[in-house]
């Protein structure tokens, strides 16, 4: 089986600039990248010497892989464009089915970094679990090759699972970042500094090794205090920050 030593990656975002990352490490040859915007795909080409195009219809056949890292509502509208039947394709999304890929591809998978991603964090270090998936055992197996020598965290995981890992990431990373957020605000009204914050937020997670999340659950919420809870919401000074607030401890209060 042809080894992957090119890659064309389609999309300039946070997913694809970590994969640009990653490829360079591995002195992996990146030979295009495309972006709508042309300023974005020169800032992410020019990091990592491949060529920049806003065009899709300017894609060359020449890379050995062709990795798609859109946005989920936009994949249509790029493959459409595309002049020539793709060699070997995976798309990079949690909850888009690989077939998506099956038109315009003759081998297809999924390389879906299970990770949050963000280009204003570094990501020398950072840990990305790699779920893949193959339209075929041949594809699989190469895919979990490749795969591999990006991450130390590769598992072959399918479809109907990866939609699983996308809801439970939704939950464990996205919607709990919107609460950090709330946290911060409240620290920030009050002049307070949000460091003080950290070691608390570390140890919940750290607990989540030891135990499962529920048996380590604390709070006003979780003992019954009504008269805190009670308190709580009247220094909460908007209506949806309430109402948020009253349907997690309602949560908490029947699930524990």
């Amino acid at each position: 089986m042809k080894e992957i030593k090119s890659v064309t990656i389609v999309g300039a975002g946070n997913v694809a600039s970590w994969f640009a990352f990653s490829l360079s490490k591995q002195n992996i040859k990146i030979r295009e990248i495309y972006s709508r915007s042309l300023v974005r795909a020169e800032e992410l080409a020019n990091r990592y010497g491949a060529t920049a195009i806003n065009e899709i219809t300017e894609l060359t056949p020449e890379s050995d892989l062709y990795i798609f890292a859109l946005k989920d509502d936009i994949y249509n509208v790029v493959l459409d464009q595309i002049p020539f039947k793709i060699p070997l394709a995976v798309h990079t999304s949690g909850s888009l089915s690989m077939q998506i890929l099956s038109p315009y591809a003759t081998r297809f998978g999924v390389l879906y970094p299970y990770q949050t991603l963000s280009l204003s964090a570094s990501f020398d270090g950072l840990t990305v679990p790699l779920c893949i998936e193959g339209c075929d055992g041949e594809t699989t197996s190469q895919l979990e090759r490749f795969a591999s020598s990006l991450s130390e965290m590769v598992s072959i995981v399918e479809e109907k699972d990866r939609f699983t890992l996308h809801l439970a990431a939704v939950f464990a990373s996205n919607f709990t970042n919107a609460l950090y957020g709330i946290a911060y605000e409240l620290l920030q009204q009050s002049q307070i500094d949000w460091k003080l914050i950290i070691p608390l937020l570390q140890y919940t997670l750290d607990k989540t090794k030891q135990m499962e999340p529920r048996i380590s659950q604390t709070g006003p919420a979780k003992r019954g205090d009504h008269t805190i809870m009670q308190f709580h919401l009247e220094q909460l000074n908007r209506e949806e920050l309430k109402e948020i607030y009253s349907l997690l401890s309602k949560y908490i209060q029947t699930e524990s």
